[in-house]
């Protein structure tokens, strides 16, 4: 009996097989959003902006520990007036000790005029308008900001030259909405990648951007582990802002004093 009910299925397995195949329709679902266009959006929202504020965080995570830091930036666009204020606050191990830092860099432009200050050295240098210093000043105080000088600013002053990890930002493409902060915000995925006018590429990297959906102004920035590191190797920069534009903002919080000895 069993040896028939097995003939029985085999049988109608083989029906089955025989039978003319169906197509199967697939709907694939496009993109939520167009990344590129959220991009291009936010690019022209900076430059639209006659005055901007922001606070927000960074944490450089790398194998073992975290570094973390906090800083402000205030703009406006007439009179040129810019301040940013970053300052470090710890490194956190994993093993569960804790360092605290206390370096603390300020870029402060008043009618014009840019300044420098940095804690550690105490130096103190100021840039004309003219010559393209401030720039160069800009861009010089990346590293020490961890990008905190170039990532903002950079969108603010859109004919300077200067190119943050959003310019180099390629390959875009939407990944969703997400909420950061109470805003809901656009995700998109992407490979942040620096070229050299050789061709030779440089940072290769993944990065996920979140922007505003109704302001269009960044609030969260990934920056994960660049290609060609060894394997487990972890180098990761998170930062994190509050943004704000078009705020009222008086002269007096554009001033610094800077610190006797």
């Amino acid at each position: 009996m069993l040896k028939g009910f097995a003939l029985v299925l085999l049988g109608s397995m083989i029906g089955a097989g025989s039978a003319p195949s169906q197509s199967i329709s697939v709907s694939i679902r496009p993109p939520a959003f167009d990344a590129e266009d959220v991009l291009a959006r936010s690019r022209a929202a900076y430059a639209a902006l006659q005055s901007y504020a922001d606070s927000g965080t960074v944490a450089n995570e790398a194998g073992g520990f975290t570094d973390r830091s906090s800083f402000r930036v205030l703009f406006t666009r007439k009179p040129r007036y810019l301040l940013i204020d970053y300052r470090a606050i710890a490194s956190e191990y994993t093993a569960g000790n804790r360092i605290p830092l206390d370096a603390r860099i300020v870029l402060w432009m008043e009618n014009g005029e840019l300044q420098t200050w940095y804690s550690k050295t105490d130096d103190h240098e100021t840039y004309a308008a003219d010559g393209g210093q401030q720039v160069n000043a800009l861009k010089s105080a990346d590293y020490g900001t961890t990008g905190i000088s170039i990532l903002v600013p950079s969108h603010l002053y859109s004919q300077s030259g200067l190119a943050s990890a959003v310019h180099a930002t390629e390959e875009a493409e939407a990944d969703g909405f997400e909420m950061i902060g109470g805003h809901r915000c656009y995700r998109v995925l992407g490979v942040e990648r620096w070229r050299y006018p050789s061709g030779r590429e440089t940072g290769v990297r993944p990065i996920t951007l979140w922007v505003d959906a109704e302001s269009f102004l960044l609030r969260k920035v990934l920056e994960d582990t660049p290609k060609g590191m060894p394997r487990g190797s972890i180098s990761r920069r998170i930062t994190t802002i509050q943004p704000h534009g078009n705020p009222k903002l008086e002269p007096a919080q554009f001033h610094f004093a800077v610190p006797e000895n």
